[in-house]
């Protein structure tokens, strides 16, 4: 087939550093490729002059933009127009409103899928082979990975578990003090923060890790830093909201619970669950191959 994926970002495909969807949409290009497809892409901007890409003009409708070259369009968002071309969507958010989705839209994760009424889902993947290889000797420290100042993260919380458990936390994502919204601050020499920190040396924090602390507030639509720690060896110990149940489906590979009691219990058993089960289980479920056969 012939493929043209949509996504109206001005981030380059692979993103220099974290860019969720943008990483999602290069791992699936990647496989799509690997499967004897042809891939293009249409994006706002093409800073590393990819030959793949075209650049979208914001002067154009967007169907005027979209010639005869592709058998399916695949939009990264809920694409409500006409279009002369077969199209499939995927919803990467939670929407903060109810509303109608077009019948083609796909969904993250199981739960996702049933919060709009619908049934089709398929999990995210990623290009496994730009991460390198897990550790399975960690150092003494678990890891924060989102962006601090959002409060559906939860930084608050994972604070709260990582003292309890009297572990040294890294934050992966935010700086040490936060005036904005959601506002915090944290003086103590047990907590590191390193800003938004991507590519190596986010991989490396990751890889030295004993665990992911993740007690999000919110049904998470799939959750990236979910299955990077898993594939990195990071057993991960979270809240059972949105896509967790779908991710973390066995019990060696972390904990999930409401109650704060238990993951601070888990987190200091971290070393007793097992690095390499949570490394093969990213790799068999979570790959870019994997995403796309799901969405073939």
């Amino acid at each position: 087939m012939k493929i043209l994926h949509v996504l109206l970002t001005r981030m380059p495909l692979p993103p220099p550093k974290y860019g969720g969807t943008e990483r999602v949409l290069w791992s699936l290009g990647i496989a799509q490729k690997e499967m004897g497809h042809e891939v293009r892409y249409l994006l706002k901007a093409n800073t590393n002059h990819n030959p793949d890409v075209q650049v979208y003009d914001d002067k154009r409708s967007l169907a005027d933009q979209i010639d005869d070259w592709a058998d399916i369009v695949h939009f990264h968002w809920p694409y409500e127009g006409e279009l002369h071309k077969p199209f499939v969507c995927t919803e990467h958010s939670n929407c903060e409103e109810e509303k109608d989705f077009p019948v083609n839209t796909i969904y993250l994760s199981s739960k996702h899928a049933q919060n709009n009424s619908a049934t089709c889902y398929v999990h995210n993947g990623l290009y496994w082979e730009s991460y390198g290889e897990p550790n399975f000797k960690p150092k003494n420290y678990v890891h924060f990975l989102a962006k601090a100042s959002w409060r559906i993260k939860n930084l608050q919380g994972t604070v709260r578990i990582a003292k309890a458990a009297k572990v040294p936390l890294h934050v992966l994502g935010g700086n040490r003090i936060n005036i904005r919204r959601n506002p915090y601050c944290y003086l103590s020499p047990s907590i590191r923060f390193h800003g938004m920190v991507g590519g190596e040396a986010k991989n490396q924090l990751i890889r030295d890790s004993k665990g992911l602390i993740f007690p999000v507030l919110w049904h998470e639509p799939f959750g990236l830093a979910v299955t990077e720690s898993l594939y990195l060896g990071c057993p991960v110990f979270a809240s059972p909201f949105g896509s967790l149940p779908d991710i973390i489906s066995q019990e060696n590979i972390g904990m999930l619970s409401y109650k704060y009691a238990v993951l601070i219990e888990a987190v200091k058993a971290a070393d007793t669950y097992d690095r390499r089960a949570c490394h093969e289980h990213a790799k068999t479920y979570f790959s870019h191959m994997a995403m796309a056969k799901s969405y073939q």
